[in-house]
């Protein structure tokens, strides 16, 4: 024994312990990190069940899904990088090796066998009860089930294993067996684990957002993770320390917030973009000659429509139901979109609203009379996977551009929400391929024949609106992002919808800059940190017509409000006529810590109800019935399932992902019965919608004819939407 080993005072277990952890440290925060945003969030849950549903109506079949096999995959590949980085850590002889040994050597040695097993575990068993209890079928559970078991048996029995220890050994001054260097099978599977790493970064580069959906969110993080564990371990801790310096694994954090200073890349506005120089129409002017051209259907109503916010959940529901009114107008002989005048969104409503617009604009484009349902179906867009792009492109380039001393604009992982919308239109609806790339200040014949949009976000500096809109209307104490003195010509219609949506941190701030020099001159977020509902906007061209000539007020008194929100609503929730509904609050835990961030998160719904709250008051009232209220309704919790169907929200969540469930739930819910009080109240909100239809003026020269299968009655009324 040496003769520091014996002058230096032994560890106790907990100090033993705690150097065996610090030495883990990325196995050990990648570990709980995974396991807390793959099973603690009900948007990554969403994405855990969905692998093998089917597009239609039938059963979901994982083991037959290729994105289940890449998920089994990257949970073994996390689960070894867990483990193989925390045994070699513990495993190696450190110069300077602060980890001495233990009052008892018996602890030492069980702490560092089991503490890399434990690590490695908690990577597959924990997803593994979750798909036991959350899923009817063993077909999702039984592939990790086998994992964990063989993973077990690997790790536990190995050393039977001819070679199993070479290199290793126990000396006198080491409290249990450890080796000296890397044997060349260690650093082949080492440099086999970055070869995978990279591999997937390479992918989400080249493959964008159809490579992201092919491996799958859940995939990516997993993969993410291991990297992070395998990176931090082996380069950032292991080689530091084996040349006697410090460890790094501090590193990437000061490293990060030091250059974040000069690598900004998030920024509005497109290059290669031609900059849009339309000049837009002047409201209420616009509105005025709007009307005069809808001729004899002068006095049909004047919808306003505005879109609440909630990632895909908010799209699709906006989807469902603009495209029932336009499909039911349809059926009817009479006009929806033509008396649309303006539809204003935030977040994922806008993409929702964004989508409806341009089927109306490929119609356009391709002559069709209107015989038929609407087509392209905005449903079948808007249904689609748009949280892996985004995923991917925050996980792998711009985390890379987080550790560049320069900008990195490609990097910008912004980009994963934006081209994954821009391409999957061109896709959907080749007629208007370039809508979602087109500058949303374009040039545009007044009036229009399509709605004039309104996308909402909000300034970080002061939280005030921000007007992105190819109408020129700009509410008071708000600002338009085509202010002459900002760098916002070439803000295409993807780029606006994106910056209504920045809620954080899947989306960052985006840069707004100066015309003249290109300094800052505010970010944006969210449109729903100012209000959530989208009708701040519309509230203020209410006012402005009423306050206006006698021609604008006459047109203010033919104006109908349509709201479409999607979060869950009790039958408390709707404005007019509120049916009591005991339920218990959703509070958070821990108030001292969650109170502030939880209510300041609520206030973005309350102020929203508010506001639709004065758009019924200035539209005359609950008994003038001029505000339709079409809320999604919350989920009956009383209906029989699965024994674990606790762990997954009958309600969509708020994510970029709607899994076949919740998506066949959305597109069927106005075909309810109306059992109960929500789906009543909801039932009751769209007969008054189709009754004001049903005022308007028959559409002249264009007879329904037999295009309208009886499943578009309602859309997808006993059928799934594609994905």
């Amino acid at each position: 024994m040496t003769a520091d080993a014996t002058t230096s005072p032994r560890l106790t277990r907990t100090a033993f312990l705690a150097g065996a952890l610090n030495l883990c440290l990325y196995p050990v925060l990648t570990t709980l990190a995974g396991n807390a945003i793959l099973l603690g969030l009900e948007q990554a849950r969403e994405t855990l069940v969905a692998f093998g549903e089917p597009d239609g109506a039938g059963t979901a079949d994982p083991l037959a899904s290729p994105s289940y096999a890449l998920f089994i995959a990257a949970l073994a590949y996390w689960a070894f990088a867990s483990w193989y980085c925390a045994r070699i850590m513990l495993g190696k002889r450190f110069p300077r090796d602060r980890l001495r040994p233990c009052i008892e050597e018996r602890f030492a040695d069980v702490t560092a066998r089991w503490l890399p097993r434990v690590l490695g575990l908690l990577g597959v068993v924990p997803i593994t009860v979750f798909f036991v209890l959350a899923t009817p079928s063993p077909r999702y559970w039984v592939a990790p089930a086998a994992l964990a078991f063989t993973f077990l048996g690997l790790v536990v029995f190995r050393r039977h294993l001819p070679a199993a220890h070479a290199g290793w050994s126990r000396r006198d001054d080491d409290p249990y067996p450890r080796f000296a260097s890397l044997s060349r099978g260690a650093i082949a599977t080492v440099l086999a684990m970055f070869a995978i790493s990279f591999g997937v970064l390479l992918a989400t580069v080249v493959g964008r957002e159809t490579a992201a959906r092919a491996i799958g969110s859940p995939a990516l993080v997993l993969i993410a993770l291991g990297s992070w564990t395998l990176f931090g371990s082996v380069v950032l801790t292991y080689w530091p320390r084996s040349g006697g310096w410090p460890s790094l694994a501090l590193l990437p954090f000061a490293l990060a917030f030091v250059l974040s200073f000069f690598n900004e890349n998030h920024f509005v506005a497109g290059d290669g973009v031609p900059a849009g120089s339309g000049a837009r129409p002047a409201f209420p002017e616009d509105l005025e000659a709007w009307n005069a051209a809808r001729g004899p259907r002068g006095d049909d109503p004047i919808y306003l429509i505005a879109a609440a916010g909630g990632a895909s959940r908010a799209a699709f529901w906006t989807g469902v139901v603009l495209t029932n009114l336009e499909n039911q107008a349809r059926l009817r002989d009479r006009e929806f979109a033509r008396n649309v005048y303006a539809v204003s969104g935030v977040s994922g409503g806008s993409l929702g609203l964004a989508a409806y617009v341009a089927a109306l604009a490929a119609e356009r484009e391709t002559g069709a009379d209107g015989s038929g349902p609407l087509a392209p179906r905005p449903t079948d867009f808007l249904a689609r996977d748009f949280l892996a792009p985004a995923v991917a492109q925050m996980l792998y380039s711009d985390t890379i551009a987080r550790f560049l001393p320069w900008p990195c604009v490609a990097c910008d992982r912004s980009r994963g929400l934006e081209e994954a919308w821009a391409r999957d239109w061109r896709r959907h609806s080749p007629a208007q391929a370039s809508w979602f790339t087109q500058p949303l200040r374009a040039a545009e014949s007044t009036p229009s024949v399509l709605p004039r949009t309104i996308f909402n976000t909000t300034t970080v500096g002061d939280g005030r609106l921000v007007v992105q809109s190819d109408l020129h209307f700009v509410p008071t104490d708000a600002y338009d992002v085509f202010d002459g003195t900002l760098a916002t010509a070439r803000l295409t219609r993807a780029g606006a919808i994106h910056n209504s949506a920045r809620f954080t941190y899947v989306s960052p701030a985006a840069a707004i800059r100066h015309a003249d020099g290109g300094t800052v001159w505010d970010y944006v977020v969210d449109g729903g940190y100012f209000e959530n509902s989208g009708v701040a906007a519309l509230n203020a061209m209410i006012g402005k017509l009423q306050g206006g000539t006698p021609a604008q007020q006459a047109l203010a008194r033919r104006i109908v409000v349509i709201v479409i929100e999607n979060d869950p609503a009790g039958s408390a929730q709707w404005i007019c006529d509120p049916k009591p509904q005991p339920r218990s609050r959703k509070l958070p835990i821990a108030m001292e810590l969650s109170a502030p961030a939880f209510a300041l998160y609520q206030t973005r719904t309350a102020r929203a109800h508010a506001l639709e709250a004065e758009t019924i008051r200035l539209l005359g009232g609950c008994a003038a019935g001029r505000v339709i209220e079409l809320r999604y309704p919350e989920a009956d919790r009383k209906r029989p399932g699965h024994f674990g169907a606790g762990l997954l929200n009958d309600d969509p969540p708020m994510s970029w992902f709607l899994n076949a469930a919740s998506r066949t739930r959305m597109a069927t819910v106005l075909c309810s019965d109306g059992r109960w009080d929500p789906r009543d109240l909801l039932a009751r909100e769209w007969r008054r919608a189709l009754g004001w239809i049903d005022r308007s003026a028959e559409r002249p020269g264009t007879p329904r004819g037999d295009a309208f299968a009886p499943a578009d009655t309602t859309l997808a009324c006993g059928r799934s939407p594609g994905r």
